[in-house]
């Protein structure tokens, strides 16, 4: 799959060194990571439930976003924005605007990546993804993500209305080795992601809309005529139909 579309499915490059409260500490994030470590973590079932609350009152969500990525030594690579939606339970529309034109959508069942530049439609078991992607985590229950994660609080003592939570895969042969997710104000307010290779990314969400009434066809999706399309599904898809 391509690198450009690496956070919203399988190739999520993470956590930039750009945080979510001071965008010109590069480390923050880290550091307080490692502080929390330090200091002790509060209980994991007690962040398990916390997040799960947290992720559970979102039944819509839909706001801009801002995708930067940063290679090991701290370089930008990348940048991208659109708009971002949810529609829970399991189903997201990933829409990037700029610098390259690309369309992801999860419908529930599977998940599809369009680039019409390449003219390319790749399709993928929704199910199998929930561990290698950020933005699934979003849409899925509590009992599936505590399966799949190590979920911690991260202390933001002087950020009251803000809770940060670490996610860490449980099984071996991740692409990525843990995925920050910010509230503020109950609101998925960032994403940040670190990957086995060092890379790291943030993603910035704004002008945020939840629980509001969303048009159901935007989360689904029929494959245009003409398209080469890589299907991974054990029962490939009929070109053309959802």
């Amino acid at each position: 799959m391509l690198k450009k579309i690496v956070v919203p499915v399988l190739l999520a490059v993470s956590l930039t060194s750009l945080n979510c409260y001071a965008a010109d500490d590069s480390d923050s994030v880290l550091k307080s990571e490692k502080e929390d470590v330090k200091k002790g973590a509060k209980k994991e079932s007690s962040s398990v439930q916390k997040f799960a609350e947290n992720i559970e009152n979102l039944r819509t969500y839909q706001a801009d976003f801002e995708q930067r990525v940063q290679n090991e030594n701290g370089k930008e690579i990348d940048f991208s924005s659109g708009r971002f939606s949810i529609q829970r339970p399991n189903h997201f529309r990933w829409e990037v605007k700029l610098n390259f034109e690309q369309l992801i959508v999860a419908d529930g069942d599977h998940v599809f990546t369009y680039d019409p530049e390449l003219e390319q439609v790749t399709v993928q078991n929704q199910s199998k993804l929930l561990a290698d992607s950020p933005l699934l985590l979003m849409t899925s229950d509590a009992e599936a993500l505590a399966e799949a994660f190590n979920i911690t609080t991260v202390d933001l003592a002087d950020k009251p209305d803000s809770e940060l939570f670490q996610l860490t895969p449980k099984k071996e042969g991740n692409i990525f080795d843990s995925v920050h997710i910010l509230f503020e104000k109950n609101k998925i307010a960032e994403l940040l992601m670190a990957d086995t290779l060092g890379q790291k990314t943030s993603v910035k969400f704004s002008n945020i809309q939840v629980n509001q009434k969303l048009d159901s066809a935007q989360f689904s999706f029929v494959i245009p005529e003409g398209v080469d399309v890589i299907d991974s599904r054990e029962v490939p898809l009929e070109n053309g139909s959802e």
